[in-house]
Order: C-alpha cells, then structure tokens, then sequence
C-alpha cells in the first residue's frame, strides 16, 4: 500500500529526504508515483526518460501541465549545513534540506494542489511531471517536450512567490590559446599562452554586448582559465583553456556568440560542446548543445492575463504582495514550452539559497504556492486558453 502523506510539508520531508543527484533519481521518482497513487490521481507512472507522472482525467478540456524536477546538485560540505542536508528537518518555520528550495517543496505543493483542484471541478486534464537531469542539461524536460501536447505549464521554480515570465539563456564556450612549451627560467623559447588569455580577457571586458529588453541584455563571465602542463609549475604554458559563461537574450544566437568572441583573437580557438545525455534507466538517449536557450513567456495573452490576476488575489490573503519579474538562472521552460503550451513561473522559496549550504524553505510558502496552484489550474481549466491564439 502506498504511504500516505497528511499535506505538502510531509511529502515536500519525504522528498528531501532521499539523496537524488542528477543521474541517480530513480528512488526519489519511484517516491513521487507512489505519492500521487496515495493522492487518487487517476495515472501515475514513470515514463521512458524516469520522469514521474500523475494525470488526472476529467473530460474535454485544456491540459494543464505542473512541472518541476526532482534532482539536486551536490549535497556540498555537509559541515557547512546548520541542519542537515537531508533532515527535512522544520527549525524556525523554515524546512532544510538539498533541494528543499531547488525543487522538491514545489512538487509536493503541486501534487496537493492537483487533487484539490480536481475535488474543486476541473475539467479538462491536468498532469503534475517531476522530471529528471534538469541540473545537467534538462534530458527530462527535452524528452516531454517531444512527446506531450499541453495548453500552458506552470512551473515551480523558486521565484519567492512571484509571478516569473521568464529567463536569460546560456552558451558555454571553451576558448584555446595557443603556446609554447619552454623552462621558466629561459622563457624566451616558449611563447607563453597565459599572455594570450590575458589579452583576451582584457578585450572581452570592454566588449560590448547586446542590451534591453525584458530580459535585461546579454552578459558575458570568464570562469575558469587553466593552462597546460598543469603539473609543470616551472613551465612555460604550452596552451591554456578558458571557460566563459555567456548568458544571452532572445536574438542574440549561439552562433553570432562565438563569431563575436572569435574577432577579439583569431589565434584562439573557439568550441560549443554538445552534451550526450542517457537516462538513468538507459531508454533514452540525446545529443544536444551545451547551452541553455533563453525563454520569455508571450507578452500580453490570455495565459500571462489569467496567472496576473489569479496569482495576485490568491496571495492577498496571505498578505504577500505581488510582484512580476524574470528568473535570473535558466530553467527548463524552453524545453518545455515545445508541448505547445508556454510557460507561466511561480514557486515557494528564495532562489539566493539554491545551491547553497544554506538551503531552506519556508514552512508558510508551502500553504501559499499550494493554494496559487490550485487557483491557477482552476483558472486555466475555466478558460478555453487551448482555442484562443497567442499574442
């Protein structure tokens, strides 16, 4: 028999409790099946890629997807936790744990909001999905977004209680500086490849990037320069690799990315790795670029319409304000967004603490974002939203 769970706190405890970093999601996705089973959902099962699924089926109408995903980065040094990082534990008002924030809270809201929505008169369909890899590329995601047909997602990302609409995309690219291997104490043999990655990052400061918009323009991070030998510290670099984080807005292309980088050194060379991504189970497998696309939910429609009036008077009774904006990280939204349907943002918890040894979500969020939830999927089934055309 499946174990049963008194509310969102319990479940979201449940969740958090099970280690599930990316690629090892399998006991926490098998948790999330059984959860919707206790919950009445009329399907619930893991599909190809070991995302988990809950449907309920209640007649013509929208399909309404509520999406998260249930992997989590590293646990990080365990002595840095105040509470542990699989505790679970409730302290202050506040719920610790990897992936209390990122993203576990939010799944165990929706799957509640889900069977409340229904015992409240949704029609149509309405399917929680907790999905796998989102942290290493978004393999769960990308296979929904090929084989599910939706009207809108809601997605829990953290957001602090507000409406999201919306984030920047992001390109890895790997610079390679030529050199010259030679002895540090008769260096002019060599030719010194850390002068070359100087150079460049001096350039690419002052280099200018394309601006405005929703998104609040492009932006460009060098994050990591390592140079070869590594083990030779009295050693003229032979070659250095930098990394640079580039996060892009809509129009601004992977393609034209590295062309732009490419004119400030034409001795380097310039990579955009694809990620070969399996499933845990080994069913599914992918190819895809290492970048993130940028995302920016359809400006004034009926989806984006409908979420600003209901996410605003479902938190006045909670005396939270509401407040519209974008997220500042990438998400699956793009890959989600191919099943048709676009993608309105909203999630309990504080997005600074993801990641972080300092992961922890409010108890009182949880109340909220379930009750957001339930309205929005009332809200969506209430509207023909499938039959309108986006603006």
């Amino acid at each position: 028999m499946a174990q049963t769970y008194v509310n969102e706190l319990e479940l979201a405890q449940a969740l958090v409790r099970i280690h599930s970093p990316s690629e090892h999601e399998a006991e926490v996705m098998n948790l999330m099946v059984s959860a919707f089973e206790a919950l009445g959902f009329d399907e619930a099962y893991l599909d190809d890629a070991g995302n988990a699924f809950g449907v309920f089926r209640r007649g013509d109408g929208p399909v309404v997807m509520l999406n998260g995903h249930l992997d989590t980065v590293p646990l990080g040094d365990e002595v840095q936790w105040a509470h542990g990082p699989l505790s679970g534990k409730v302290i202050d008002g506040h719920m610790w744990g990897r992936g209390s924030v990122d993203m576990k809270s939010a799944l165990a809201c929706m799957a509640f909001a889900a069977k409340d929505a229904v015992a409240a008169g949704f029609q149509g369909t309405l399917m929680v999905s907790a999905v796998v890899q989102e942290e290493i590329g978004g393999l769960g995601a990308r296979h929904i977004g090929e084989t599910v047909k939706t009207d809108v997602v809601i997605l829990g990302e953290p957001s602090n209680l507000n409406l999201m609409l919306g984030h920047r995309g992001r390109v890895e690219v790997e610079v390679k500086f030529p050199g010259k291997i030679a002895h540090a104490a008769k260096n002019e043999l060599g030719d010194n490849a850390l002068y070359y990655a100087a150079e460049f990052l001096q350039k690419v400061r002052d280099l200018e990037l394309p601006a405005g918009g929703p998104l609040g323009g492009s932006s460009l991070t060098p994050t990591q320069l390592i140079s070869h030998p590594q083990s030779g510290k009295n050693v003229v670099p032979g070659s250095a690799d930098l990394i640079v984080d580039y996060r892009n807005i809509p129009g601004d292309e992977p393609e034209d990315i590295k062309a732009r980088l490419e004119k400030l050194m034409p001795e380097a060379s310039f990579h955009m790795d694809d990620v070969d991504a399996v499933s845990e189970n080994g069913k599914i497998k992918m190819r895809f670029p290492n970048a993130i696309e940028p995302y920016l939910t359809p400006g004034e429609n009926t989806h984006v319409t409908t979420a600003r009036q209901v996410v605003a008077q479902a938190l006045e009774p909670f005396d939270v304000p509401y407040e519209e904006r974008v997220w500042w990280f990438g998400t699956d939204a793009p890959h989600l967004a191919h099943t048709g349907g676009p993608v309105i943002g909203f999630g309990p918890g504080n997005e600074d603490l993801a990641h972080t040894t300092r992961e922890c979500v409010p108890v009182r969020h949880l109340e909220v974002a379930r009750e957001v939830y339930e309205q929005l999927a009332l809200a969506y089934s209430e509207k023909a939203i499938g039959e309108e055309e986006q603006a």
